[in-house]
């Protein structure tokens, strides 16, 4: 599994606890993390910054891939249906890649190319808050697949 996501979280607290769940994946799944920079923009600019964050995603990310899109219009499910769409994808031997946009979202292109649009909630979020979430729910849905007690 690879996280793609815009920029690193500026919050220190933040990105320590999502190595910490990164490394408790570790004990059923691969995941890798990689980014591409937030383009800082000035007022009438947005236009621009979404369309060069999202040309930055879609250039790493291969034909192969099979990608999950935090979407605010995406599916919502509970972590249980989560769970179970997640261990089947990876039973399927899909190469699964979440990414995760930027502060303005991302073009039409990228929706596009996204295999499955996924809502974490109808809730808004700062960008590094719906990261550490991912990651969460990420380890959650191992944890239920390998009925560990984190999941209550």
């Amino acid at each position: 599994m690879r996280i793609l996501t815009v920029g690193h979280p500026k919050s220190k607290e933040i990105e320590r606890l999502m190595m910490e769940y990164q490394k408790r994946l570790g004990l059923w799944v691969r995941l890798s993390w990689d980014f591409v920079p937030e383009i800082s923009y000035r007022s009438g600019q947005e236009t621009f910054a979404k369309k060069s964050e999202s040309d930055a995603l879609l250039s790493k990310i291969s034909p192969k891939e099979f990608v999950i899109l935090l979407d605010i219009d995406g599916e919502m499910v509970s972590s249980t249906e989560f769970s179970k769409k997640l261990i089947e994808w990876h039973s399927q031997g899909r190469i699964v890649t979440f990414v995760v946009g930027g502060s303005l979202g991302v073009e039409d292109g990228l929706k596009t190319r996204a295999n499955w649009r996924w809502s974490l909630s109808q809730l808004t979020f700062p960008h590094a808050l719906a990261q550490l979430l991912l990651m969460e729910q990420l380890y959650r849905a191992w944890a239920i697949y390998h009925h560990h007690p984190y999941h209550k």
